[in-house]
């Protein structure tokens, strides 16, 4: 027979209670901090067997009212960000907020390295991926909002799947 005292379980109880309150108190707050930034973070991505899936909808009310987008790409890869900052300013009529300036969400464009996932059928593997997050006040990256992968033969250049990965997802969300 297993008695518990119950003294302890009570105040393992409260000191739950106040742990979570803490816990629930603190993300109240963040919570509140992120809805007076200029976007607010409506939509998010869950990954499952390697495959995101993004609320499109609440993706494309937060670009909508995006003003300033911030471009993080590989260390070394001037030409990709060139394209994209291109195209943000260009096709999506956004401005490119400066390193370390205040965005309202942020495009990642990063090369998705050898051990992307292929195709059993054609071959081809996943060779790039633009990802974009809503940002931080400061302008860091938050959380996951919307993903893009470009899928062929391990050969192509690095410029063509930039090139592709933004027609993919122009494709997705035409500019007006």
């Amino acid at each position: 027979m297993v008695r518990m005292n119950r003294r302890r379980h009570r105040s393992r109880v409260s000191a739950l209670s106040l742990f979570l309150t803490v816990l629930i108190t603190g993300s109240a707050s963040c919570v509140a901090v992120a809805q007076t930034a200029a976007i607010e973070d409506l939509g998010s991505c869950t990954l499952k067997n390697h495959v995101y899936t993004c609320n499109s909808a609440a993706f494309e009310k937060a670009l909508a009212g995006a003003n300033a987008i911030g471009v993080e790409t590989h260390n070394s890869d001037g030409a990709a960000r060139i394209q994209l900052q291109k195209f943000i300013k260009e096709k999506l009529k956004k401005s490119v907020a400066g390193e370390g300036a205040p965005a309202d969400l942020v495009f990642l464009l990063i090369p998705t390295g050898e051990a992307g996932i292929i195709d059993g059928q054609s071959g081809d593997v996943d060779l790039g991926t633009l990802r974009i997050y809503s940002a931080t006040p400061t302008g860091a990256r938050a959380h996951l909002l919307w993903a893009e992968t470009f899928t062929g033969k391990p050969d192509l250049p690095w410029p063509a799947v930039v090139r592709g990965l933004i027609l993919k997802f122009q494709k997705d969300f035409p500019a007006e």
